[in-house]
């Protein structure tokens, strides 16, 4: 085989290995543009998902209260209100068909109960939002009392002033801990799992007491003879 013609058959050979490496080369390119792209995508969806989902849980957290107490206030049995006499049929069409007849009060004791349901529902549910209020009282409404006067002292304002930042650390707590219970009473957060009570150390049982020693006999001099 002559110069040239080897030199054509390596040119060859080395044109096909070049293909196929980029080819290769590109393949893998696409598989690592396409896998980061499906990741994109997924996480993308995964967003779109949770931001979803926090909406459905803050919108049933705004709607929670008034649909609990809700249902409670419509589940009360009351007295069925007056039915106006309904009008005779025109003739030639047919009578209109009975309306469903509302729950009578036939138990006294179950509205009694009903209504203390009620009652207690809605006792929860002002304790629940008092308990943030209260934690913004005291100090703060001496504040607007003062500055409600037609002369203001800033003297006392000064004193009430000092008292409520000698106190905030406790109240600021309070305020933490009454928000959070809000939040898991509406269902938006998760309560704190309970700790676990300490085992008190049992007292240690008392040793027997030691037996007592027998005293020694005393010995009697001797008799002289």
């Amino acid at each position: 085989m002559s110069d040239k013609a080897r030199m054509i058959v390596i040119g060859a050979v080395s044109l096909i290995i070049g293909a196929a490496g980029g080819w290769w080369y590109g393949m893998m390119q696409v598989d690592d543009v396409t896998f980061k792209l499906m990741t994109a995508t997924h996480e993308k969806d995964q967003a779109v998902q949770n931001a979803d989902r926090l909406r459905k849980i803050n919108d049933d957290a705004a709607k929670k209260y008034g649909k609990d107490l809700g249902k409670l206030v419509m589940a009360v049995a009351t007295p069925p209100l007056p039915v106006p006499p309904a009008e005779a049929p025109a003739q030639g069409q047919p009578a209109p068909a009975p309306a469903a007849a509302a729950p009578a009060m036939d138990d006294p004791a179950k509205l009694i109960d009903s209504v203390r349901a009620m009652l207690a529902a809605r006792d929860h549910i002002r304790a629940t939002l008092d308990g943030v209020r209260a934690a913004m009282n005291s100090e703060f409404d001496a504040l607007a009392a003062e500055l409600g006067n037609a002369a203001p002292d800033s003297e006392k304002v000064k004193q009430i002033l000092e008292s409520l930042k000698q106190k905030w650390p406790q109240k600021e707590k309070d305020m933490e801990a009454a928000t959070r219970g809000l939040l898991v009473d509406l269902g938006i957060l998760q309560a704190a799992p309970a700790s676990k009570p300490t085992a008190t150390p049992q007292p240690a049982a008392a040793s027997a007491p030691a037996p007592a020693v027998a005293p020694a006999p005393e010995l009697k001099p001797a008799e002289k003879k």
